[in-house]
């Protein structure tokens, strides 16, 4: 008996090790990296994530494919070509699948409550104009919480990317829209604005340290 216990204690170890560590193989993103993103057009772009210590990363998009191998700390990060303005485009980074990708124009919308302040609070300044917004040209990336603006982070805590459709567009910046349908109107591409205003921040926190 204990010769048939060790043997299938073996096994079971065995098995354990082969599959259990593809199962905590499985690359992870950001949540900027995801579906329904955009990307910043005739510029390089970089794509990050984690994965297990020297785990290859590949990712396939407009028909080239980049490779890596995440650091011993589980980091990648790979440099997409330059591309032009179009999609909707689909990513794939491994096993994952991003979908409903644009390229066109990227702006971050930071500061305090007057860029944070949404549509719905301008209602009756621009009512006619919001209730005909219904695109999916422009798109808003918004994240409300910081837990420390001191260091560096690599993604966010919250946050997602939105379509300017009447579902959703109540929650956007009044001023990050407004100036984004004016890039859109102008340049003719895709929009994307991250939106990282919070209300009663310090000005002190959204200007570059001194050198």
């Amino acid at each position: 008996m204990n010769k048939y216990r060790i043997q299938y204690s073996f096994l079971a170890l065995l098995l354990l090790f082969v599959f259990g560590g593809n199962l905590n193989a499985a690359v992870k993103l950001p949540r900027l990296v995801s579906n329904g993103m955009v990307l910043q057009r005739n510029e390089p772009v970089t794509v990050w994530g984690w994965a297990d210590a020297g785990e290859m990363i590949q990712i396939e998009f407009l028909g080239e494919i980049y490779k890596t191998k995440a650091d011993r700390n589980g980091n990648w990060q790979l440099e997409l070509e330059a591309m032009a303005a179009g999609g909707p485009y689909s990513m794939t980074i491994n096993e994952i699948e991003l979908t409903d990708i644009l390229v066109g124009d990227v702006w971050l919308a930071s500061g305090q409550s007057n860029m944070e302040l949404q549509l719905r609070r301008v209602m009756d300044l621009y009512a006619d104009e919001i209730l005909k917004i219904n695109t999916d040209q422009i798109r808003l990336f918004r994240s409300s919480t910081r837990e420390n603006a001191e260091s560096k982070k690599a993604d966010y805590p919250d946050g997602k990317w939105l379509s300017s459709t009447p579902e959703n567009i109540m929650e956007f910046s009044a001023v990050a829209w407004l100036f984004a349908d004016k890039i859109h109107e102008s340049q003719d591409v895709p929009v994307g604005i991250i939106s990282t205003a919070i209300g009663g921040s310090p000005a002190e926190a959204w200007l570059s340290k001194i050198k």
